[in-house]
């Protein structure tokens, strides 16, 4: 009945000439009559399919807007005449179809099978969005999100998505924080035909409650990042909905996407894991925060979180000062965190090892042996940063001072007796499962012995007439129970007064209420003592009062 009434339609159709552009008009209630008379049908039936179809020729644009307000149909021109025709035969014909039959199929086609489905998808769906007023047309895919925040040393964690070369849009970005959509896996429900339409419904708390466990998922296929072990989470930022034709191929449509971020912090196990993880998967990649705002890193990947930006209403600095604000993922938080306090160590087992507020630091009561002793320096001087020419097989040096330890090293008993001997004092080693060790107080309170240490001007720039001259620090390599720590030479720009200056404290040695020994010693503090490179060394100073004396602690080389 349905093609017999379409075929009727089609002999009652306006014309448009193909050359010479004439054309004319039949109105609708012409058509509704023809159907009325032709066909026998209640006037309301007619009245129905009338509608029905031209709604659908006004969706296709064939019909002319001003014609169609008057109550007429006719064509805006002959291929529009041609388009209507083939879609009206192709839906009164059992034989006709606009795709073949199995072109929507997606089981096991081809890559260019797929490009043809997202091709028509694609152009149906920018057509029904750019042409819709104020671009609001329905979505009809909706996709729940959720992404993370994997926040260290100031940078973001991102993951090249899989999908990148099946997404129409490349400049969209290849790069997306870790996290994806959820699927029915997510979700504890078991009637499916329930489930699914939640999933594909908007605004459904069912699937954004479920969020959390899509989180766990992606965050496990896409890092080897397992919950509770390596991370536990908090939610961030649940964004405001975001509406874009996107979609991988062919799932391509107007899709409207409800995105939580979540705040990931890492356990130890978690950082450790991740670090290995990114070392071996070129897939995971850091963004700076400028670079994540910026939408790509130097050397050119794109990030791709339109719908983060869009929630900040494209205000590129409130979204960085978002992320400045959060806290990392991994803070190595020592148990040991003193104020104006030092921890020296010596070189020589038999000598004490100086601890207390700074200026007053007195022997600790300790008895390590020779062996105990050399384990202690290599952990404080891992925990320093401080470069290891070798290193015993059975270690791994780890950030914030851990070192990891293979099966069975003698090292696990030693480190476990090295920790009750230390028990009770300043020095608090960390153990995670007899594996992970740490000397766990604040690295910029440790420092070394200054016999390890020499400073060095040249003669002639200390005579010359340069203002500013180059010094150098150097520390010396030494030995410890971990391995062999290198030696280190850092250079130092300063002021030719500077540098006479500290010369003549060396020489004269003045009195520590001196008041010229004052000024050099705060002049020293401004500008050498607490320059980074200076403070990395591990010497804890060059000046230091002593027995009422302004003393300069090396050997002062002006060869």
């Amino acid at each position: 009945m349905i093609a017999n009434l379409i075929k009727t339609l089609l002999q009652n159709l306006p014309r448009y000439a193909e050359e010479e552009g004439d054309f004319y008009s039949v109105p609708r209630e012409a058509l509704i009559d023809a159907l009325y008379h032709q066909r026998s049908l209640e006037r309301a039936v007619a009245e129905n399919t009338v509608a029905l179809i031209e709604t659908l020729l006004d969706t296709l644009a064939v019909l002319n807007t001003t014609y169609l307000q008057k109550g007429e149909w006719c064509f805006v021109s002959f291929p529009a005449q041609l388009l209507a025709l083939s879609t009206l035969t192709a839906l009164s014909d059992a034989e006709s179809r606009l795709f073949a039959p199995n072109f929507w199929n997606t089981q096991g086609i081809s890559n260019d099978k797929r490009n043809q489905q997202l091709d028509s998808l694609r152009f149906i769906e920018n057509a029904r969005y750019d042409n819709h007023a104020g671009q609001q047309a329905q979505a009809i895919r909706y996709c729940y999100v959720a992404w993370s925040i994997i926040k260290l040393d100031g940078r973001i964690l991102f993951y090249q998505r899989e999908d990148t070369q099946k997404r129409f849009d490349k400049t969209a970005g290849d790069y997306g924080l870790i996290g994806g959509r959820a699927n029915q896996s997510d979700v504890p429900l078991s009637d499916k035909a329930a489930l699914l339409q939640a999933l594909q419904s908007p605004h459904s708390e069912l699937i954004k409650n479920a969020l959390p466990e899509t989180l766990k998922r992606e965050l496990r296929e896409e890092a080897g990042l397992l919950f509770e072990s390596h991370y536990t989470f908090k939610p961030w930022r649940c964004l405001k909905p975001y509406r874009q034709v996107q979609g991988t191929a062919p799932n391509h449509a107007l899709t409207e996407y409800y995105l939580n971020i979540f705040q990931i912090d890492l356990t130890l196990e978690g950082y450790l894991f991740l670090l290995q993880k990114i070392k071996t998967d070129e897939r995971l990649t850091w963004f700076s925060i400028e670079d994540m705002v910026r939408g790509a890193t130097t050397d050119g990947k794109l990030a791709y979180i339109k719908a983060l930006y869009e929630d900040f209403a494209d205000d590129k600095s409130a979204l960085a000062a978002a992320l400045i604000a959060l806290p990392g993922s991994f803070a190595g938080r020592y148990l040991f965190q003193p104020q104006k306090y030092g921890l020296t160590l010596p070189i020589d087992h038999q000598m004490p090892l100086l601890a207390g507020v700074l200026g007053k630091e007195k022997p600790l009561d300790l008895c390590l042996t020779e062996r105990q002793f050399a384990i202690l320096l290599g952990l404080a001087s891992h925990l320093r940063g401080f470069e290891f020419a070798c290193v015993e097989e059975t270690i791994t040096f780890h950030p914030f001072g851990w070192i990891g330890l293979k099966p069975c090293s003698s090292l696990q008993s030693e480190l476990i007796s090295l920790a009750g001997a230390l028990k009770g004092t300043d020095l608090i080693i960390e153990n995670q499962g007899d594996t992970l060790f740490r000397l766990s107080i604040a690295p910029d309170v440790v420092y070394f012995d200054e016999r390890l240490f020499s400073f060095a001007v040249k003669g002639d720039d200390l005579n010359g007439v340069q203002t500013k001259i180059p010094v150098t620090l150097h520390r010396d390599s030494f030995g410890t129970a971990l391995g062999k720590v290198k030696g280190k030479t850092e250079e130092f720009i300063i002021t030719v007064a500077l540098a006479k200056n500290l010369q003549s404290v060396f020489v004269l040695q003045y009195a520590s209420d001196n008041d010229k020994a004052v000024k050099i010693e705060d002049a020293y503090k401004k500008r050498l003592h607490n320059d980074p490179g200076f403070l990395a060394l591990g010497l804890k100073g060059l000046i230091r009062r002593e027995a009422g004396i302004m003393k300069f602690v090396l050997h002062y080389s002006s060869v």
